[in-house]
């Protein structure tokens, strides 16, 4: 269900994607940290959105002040998203930092956690 890796004197845990019930756990993990609110008020009005991935002090399980993002998209509107950030920040009084990319770089994703992700099937 959780993979444990060591870092210093601290147990790090992520959620196992290919365990069964990893989508739940990343639900309440969401939900516990307060970004189930930033992921619901970005997708809503973000055309273009592919997925959202969280890093920083959060993905590695730590609670902080701020919320970390990374948004993978094709052509999306900068400047409504530093809006929005400000928006989140008020909603739910955490700091939003975002990086737009059009992919995430192979180096990030052992650091990060996908929380949330456009669905394809139609």
């Amino acid at each position: 269900m959780l993979n444990s890796t060591l870092e210093g004197r601290r147990k790090l845990y992520r959620v196992n994607p290919l365990h069964p019930l990893a989508s739940d756990i990343t639900s309440i993990v969401r939900k516990v940290a307060g970004i189930d609110t930033v992921i619901d008020r970005v997708v809503e009005n973000l055309t273009g959105l592919e997925q959202v991935w969280i890093c920083g002090d959060l993905a590695r399980g730590v609670l902080s002040g701020s919320i970390d993002c990374i948004l993978i998209g094709k052509e999306l509107d900068a400047d409504y998203i530093s809006g929005l950030s400000v928006k989140v920040h008020k909603l739910i009084g955490k700091k939003v930092n975002t990086q737009v990319m059009t992919e995430i770089k192979d180096e990030m994703v052992s650091g990060s956690l996908l929380v949330w992700e456009m669905n394809t099937e139609e």
